[in-house]
């Protein structure tokens, strides 16, 4: 018993190294990310919707609720539309809410007040969506240009259709690293477990009826 005990064993150690190597020296993680990144389509709206991507529990935004901010507030001064509406909760128990810590860092760079909305009930990208439909839809809004991810895009528009919104999709520029990984690079893993989450997500969505 112990001796096929022991053969399990190194047959899952085996089979996880193997896997390893497979995604980290081949782009198996670029491949499976490239149905969830849509294309830009950057034309005016009626609305900036940026999705908020974490905060510390100081009120300070984490580096990808900081691009996302950064990058929707440039499309707000580009003149893409005329209201920029910055969205999350506490998704995580004991951080700050991200609107808010978006809105912060924003006002903190001289952004002016005036054309900056925020919505801080939301806890996930269903009531993202939902709650941004309860604030913009009475206003009118129903073409918004939606600032979140690349591998978060496809979900994230599906999502914010559902609830009745037009949706361009404004991904931020900046997650291009994967073209430039070396062949070696243990960056592949951490896409691929953003990936497989997306994936799940989706699956998840799809079974609830929420996109």
């Amino acid at each position: 018993m112990w001796r096929k005990l022991g053969r399990s064993i190194t047959f899952i150690f085996a089979a996880v190294g193997l896997l390893s190597v497979i995604v980290v020296t081949t782009p198996v993680a670029e491949y499976l990310a490239r149905p969830l990144r849509l294309e830009p389509e950057l034309r005016p709206a009626e609305a900036i919707v940026v999705l908020g991507g974490g905060a510390f529990g100081d009120d300070v935004p984490s580096l990808s609720s900081l691009a996302r901010a950064v990058y929707g507030y440039t499309l707000y001064h580009a003149r893409y539309a005329p209201r920029l509406l910055l969205s999350g909760g506490r998704a995580v128990a004991g951080s700050s809410r991200e609107a808010l810590a978006m809105k912060r860092l924003l006002e903190g760079v001289g952004a002016q007040p005036s054309g900056l909305q925020t919505e801080d009930r939301s806890t996930r990208t269903y009531s993202n969506a939902t709650e941004s439909a309860r604030i913009l839809q009475p206003q009118g809004v129903k073409q918004i240009l939606l600032v979140s991810d690349p591998n978060h895009m496809l979900r994230a528009k599906l999502t914010f259709e559902k609830a009745g919104f037009t949706v361009y999709p404004a991904p931020i520029p900046w997650d291009r690293l994967s073209e430039k990984w070396s062949l070696l690079s243990v960056g592949r893993v951490g896409l691929l477990h953003r990936v497989l989450y997306e994936y799940g997500g989706i699956v998840l969505y799809w079974w609830r009826g929420w996109l």
